[in-house]
């Protein structure tokens, strides 16, 4: 009897193994990271969540409307298990805090691509050092890891989210409304992370057009308003497209600053998972 007992345990252990792996993310080689637990004592209150900060008012004018604003790109913020591939995509919780500890001593202040357009189009105002800190897909980690850090600062994010990410595979909607109480901005990043240079006419449209939809319906009007291209894949056509889905500009994954010159195809600094808080800050100088 107590073998059979101890067969049916593992049994059960071992299915519920393997829910948690099937949860784990739509794209095997980038599973949800695991949320991090914490113990207390039954009388503990939980710890009230530090507010947005505003961003100081420091530039105006001419030259807020001139200046080049960085924009970081990252993926996952966990460590990757051995073997992953796109291992480069994975930064270390650890490791992603230091670096958003280090920009805040260098005196960078986050901001939003609201913001940075508005400073572009209208005049500011901008930090002195301003820098946009964006999250593609839209995984688990982006909610369990990359919010405490930045919301210990009061700095936002960008989630940049592909609608097929949204759910037990990967970020939830609640999850996502909770990035969006610590003041974070969501925009879209298509219905599937196709490579939008090479879909039909139709599905371009609804690529773009369907996600920034469906974004506004489940979130907000004041959502969608900036558009991600997948795996950094634009032409002219697809330019065309997004500004015709009525985006105010997108990002690519080109190498450098964002500049006001150039709203529908933004450059951004991708932080790989070997850089370093150092690293990081010497390509936005």
């Amino acid at each position: 009897m107590l073998a059979r007992l101890a067969a049916l345990a593992a049994l059960i252990a071992a299915a519920a193994a393997l829910v948690a792996l099937l949860r784990g993310g739509s794209e095997p080689s980038r599973p949800r990271a695991a949320a991090p637990t914490a113990t207390a004592t039954p009388t503990a209150r939980p710890r009230a969540r530090p507010a947005l900060k505003r961003a100081p008012a420091d530039v105006r004018g001419a030259a807020a409307r001139r200046m080049r604003i960085p924009i970081l790109m990252y993926h996952v913020v966990s460590a990757p298990p051995a073997g992953t591939p796109n291992a480069e995509l994975w930064v270390a919780g650890s490791r992603f805090s230091s670096e958003m500890r280090a920009l805040r001593k260098a005196g960078y202040w986050a901001i939003t691509l609201r913001q940075a357009f508005d400073a572009w189009q209208h005049g500011g105002p901008l930090p002195r050092h301003p820098v946009v800190v964006s999250f593609d897909d839209g995984y688990l980690s982006q909610y369990t890891h990359a919010r405490p850090a930045l919301a210990r600062l009061g700095w936002p994010g960008v989630l940049n989210l592909e609608l097929r990410n949204l759910g037990a595979k990967g970020i939830t909607e609640h999850e996502v409304r909770g990035l969006m109480a610590d003041g974070w901005e969501v925009d879209s990043h298509t219905l599937t992370h196709p490579d939008l240079t090479t879909v039909g006419d139709a599905q371009l449209r609804r690529e773009l057009a369907g996600s920034r939809r469906d974004i506004r319906r489940r979130f907000g009007a004041r959502t969608a308003e900036f558009f991600c291209y997948p795996a950094g894949k634009y032409d002219a056509r697809v330019v065309a497209a997004v500004r015709a889905a009525g985006y105010r500009g997108a990002t690519t994954v080109d190498e450098g600053l964002g500049a006001r010159g150039e709203p529908f195809t933004l450059k951004r600094v991708r932080v790989n998972g070997s850089d370093t808080a150092a690293s990081v800050l010497a390509r936005l100088s």
